[in-house]
C-alpha cells in the first residue's frame, strides 16, 4: 500500500546547493521501489544524462513556455511521480508559473500532491528563497528541506529564522552528509547512476566505501522520518529496501 497519492516533486532553491545530486539519489530509490516516474530537467549541462538508461528524462525550458507538458502528465494513470529538477533561484518565475498554470487548482482536480524539496547550505540566500516559497505556496504544498553538509555542518541562519516556520506549516528536514570532493568528483566522472557507480571496481575500494556510506546515510535520514517518506512518495512497508540498490 502506498503512503500518499501521486506526487509532483520539485527540487528547488539557490544555485549550486545540490539539487541535481538529490534528484539522482531519489531516482535510484524510486527505481528500487518500482515507482513509475518521469523526470524533467531544466539544466542544460545534462547533469542527469547518466540516468537516461533508468528513467525517461525530458529537457524542460522553464522560461520558454515548455512547461505545459508537465500539466499534461497529470492525466496519465501510468505515472506515480513527476520529478522536476528546477532551475536555481528564480523564485519569482516559479511563483508566476504556478499562478499562470493554475497549478494548485489542477493538483486538486487530478488528485496529485506537490512537494518542494530544497537542499540548503549555510548561506542566507537559501533561507530567503525558502521563506519566499513558503509565504507564496503556504499549505498548498509539502516541504522537505535537505541540510547539505558539503558546505558546512552549521545552519545558523536557517535555525534562527526558518526552522520554526517550517515546522508550523508541516514541513520536515533531512540531512545529506558531506562527501569528500575527490570522492564526489570521481563519482560524477563515472557517468553512471550512483547505484551502479558505487559498485564499479574501477573506483578505489576506499572511495567506494565512502560513497556507499554517503548514500546509505542519506537514505537512513529519510527512513527515520515518516513525513519525509510520505512527502517523497516513497513506500513505507519495507524500510530496508534501500539495501537492494547495492
Amino acid at each position: 500500500m502506498l503512503n500518499s497519492p501521486k506526487r509532483i516533486i520539485m527540487t528547488v532553491g539557490d544555485s549550486r546547493v545540490g539539487k541535481s545530486t538529490v534528484t539522482k539519489l531519489l531516482i535510484d530509490w524510486f527505481q528500487v521501489q518500482g515507482r513509475k516516474i518521469k523526470v524533467y530537467d531544466h539544466d542544460n549541462r545534462n547533469r542527469l544524462k547518466a540516468y537516461e538508461t533508468l528513467v525517461r528524462i525530458e529537457s524542460l525550458d522553464f522560461f520558454g513556455g515548455g512547461t505545459d507538458k508537465i500539466l499534461d502528465d497529470f492525466t496519465k494513470n501510468e505515472l506515480d511521480i513527476i520529478l522536476v529538477d528546477m532551475p536555481g533561484q528564480y523564485i519569482d518565475k516559479l511563483g508566476q508559473y504556478i499562478v499562470d498554470s493554475d497549478l494548485f487548482e489542477l493538483l486538486i482536480v487530478y488528485q496529485w500532491k506537490l512537494t518542494f524539496v530544497q537542499p540548503i547550505s549555510h548561506r542566507i540566500d537559501c533561507v530567503n528563497y525558502m521563506n519566499s516559497l513558503v509565504e507564496f505556496a503556504t499549505n498548498n504544498a509539502n516541504y522537505v528541506v535537505i541540510k547539505n553538509q558539503h558546505f558546512d555542518t552549521r545552519f545558523g541562519e536557517y535555525q534562527q529564522s526558518m526552522q520554526g516556520k517550517l515546522q508550523i506549516i508541516g514541513g520536515t528536514e533531512i540531512v545529506l552528509t558531506a562527501l569528500h570532493r575527490d570522492h564526489y568528483e570521481t563519482l560524477e566522472r563515472m557517468g553512471k547512476p550512483y547505484s551502479l557507480a558505487c559498485r564499479d571496481k574501477s573506483i578505489y575500494v576506499v572511495y567506494r566505501t565512502y560513497i556507499y556510506h554517503w548514500i546509505k546515510n542519506f537514505y537512513n535520514s529519510i527512513l527515520k522520518n515518516d513525513k519525509a517518506i510520505k512527502y517523497l512518495g516513497l513506500k513505507n512497508e519495507d524500510r530496508t529496501s534501500f539495501t537492494r540498490i547495492f
